[in-house]
């Protein structure tokens, strides 16, 4: 009887949420098959099989801490064939490398480094969120069928998206037919989200764990600790949108797509240098203030999981398109779920948008423990008054949420106006730049 433990994950983790099992009592596991994924504070981690056997027996339940080193899975291993003496070997053939026999730190390197994309073993349950199933049903595509490309073999809705369009290596589902033409109310004309076929008297209950139970963990303690408070402004873009837009070409033809977070994360971080206290952590234990020297800028990203904030480091050391290129790669990784531990940490500020979705006003929750997040919202032309005549300009609401035991009122004013001025006038941007 084999029972495997959890491995040192690293980054100082002593425990892990169970997300979800791939595997259950009496099914056959090959090496390096998924066996678990697991959630830390700053990560989610695939652990495969460091072994080949038959599953006995599930030692913790998902949804249920795990402690690093204790064991989660009890196993068979499958019996090794004796090895044919060199005498017995015939032409052509080779005698086979012995296979080590690796205690329990070589066990935790194993399943700590093996690839976290592997498949799941034939037959195992699709892996996918509740929104992809809940698409796949609408799609009338068989999700079981669906080979997924998403970490662990999860099933994505590109995946889907490809089934549908025959691209998936599997037949394409078929198009129902259409339904009769109907004259539609007014109301239905309007957008909604895509329906979820559930039976009529039931409610799908979902657990609250992995991702979500982190992040209601975590905005919960910001709401319980920070004293909260939102200063708006409004600020006129249309000579940065010139300048973006003139630069984007440039930049394409480099392979790199600029949108306006590198803008807005320059003009941060110069506002930043000018105004520290923003630049901050409050650590209660200790009653201390700790003013950061170092810009390492989170930029809030939407996945299927929830939201994640990976962090740019360093951002007042890097270019324009640096920031692009980085920007972009940690938002794909993000989306994935390949994000590394320390991508996802460590942050000194964050900044959260929304783009063309983000509305006219919000109020962000600060990412804790920091003392003041940057909501950038909405950008669309809006009639003004430019010296006593009424223009056409694309203006832009920035609201900062910051935490008033730390930040007085005025300290977020004056930053905000920083902001706005770099971001209204972008040579003074340019100057500051390194």
């Amino acid at each position: 009887m084999f029972r495997f433990v959890l491995p040192d994950i690293g980054e100082g983790v002593v425990e892990a949420e169970v997300q979800q099992w791939f595997v259950k009592p009496g099914d056959h596991v090959v090496e390096d098959q998924p066996l678990v994924e697991v959630m830390t504070d700053k990560a989610t981690v695939t652990i495969p099989s460091p072994r080949r056997g038959t599953i006995t027996k599930l030692l913790c339940p998902a949804g249920q801490m795990a402690k690093v080193h204790e064991p989660i899975l009890e196993m068979v291993e499958d019996v090794r064939p004796e090895r044919l003496p060199p005498a017995e070997i015939g032409p052509g053939e080779h005698m086979p490398a012995p296979e080590p026999e690796p205690g329990s730190e070589a066990l935790e390197a194993h399943a700590t480094g093996a690839a976290a994309a592997a498949a799941p073993a034939r037959g195992a349950k699709a892996l996918a969120t509740p929104a992809v199933r809940a698409l796949a049903r609408q799609m009338g595509v068989d999700i079981g069928g669906v080979a997924g490309t998403g970490k662990g073999g999860r099933v994505t809705r590109e995946d889907l998206e490809s089934v549908r369009h025959g691209r998936n290596g599997k037949a394409a589902a078929p198009e129902p037919p259409p339904a009769p033409q109907r004259p539609a109310p007014f109301a239905a004309a309007l957008p909604s989200a895509p329906p979820v076929t559930l039976p009529p008297t039931e409610d799908e209950v979902l657990p609250l764990r992995g991702v979500r139970r982190r992040i209601a963990e975590r905005m919960a303690q910001s709401k319980r600790t920070a004293a909260h408070f939102t200063f708006v402004e409004e600020a006129d873009v249309t000579e940065l949108k010139k300048v973006r837009d003139r630069i984007a070409a440039a930049a394409e033809a480099q392979g790199v797509k600029v949108t306006f977070l590198p803008f807005l994360v320059k003009a941060a971080v110069a506002a930043l240098k000018k105004h520290p206290w923003l630049n901050a952590t409050l650590d209660e234990a200790r009653s201390e203030i700790r003013l950061r020297r170092q810009y390492h800028i989170g930029i809030a990203s939407a996945t299927e999981q929830g939201l994640m904030v990976p962090v740019v480091r360093s951002a007042d050391k890097l270019s324009l398109l640096d920031l692009a290129r980085e920007i972009e790669r940690l938002a794909v990784a993000s989306k994935a779920g390949r994000a590394r531990p320390e991508e996802l940490t460590g942050s000194t500020f964050t900044i959260t948008s929304l783009g063309a979705r983000g509305g006219l006003l919000a109020t962000p929750v600060i990412n804790y423990p920091e003392v003041a997040i940057l909501g950038v919202h909405r950008m669309r032309p809006t009639p003004v008054v430019r010296d006593g005549q009424i223009v056409v300009r694309d203006m832009m609401n920035v609201s900062l949420s910051s935490d008033h035991r730390v930040v007085d009122g005025n300290v977020a004013a004056e930053f905000t106006y920083t902001l706005i001025r770099y971001l209204e006038d972008p040579n003074l941007l340019f100057m500051e730049m390194v």
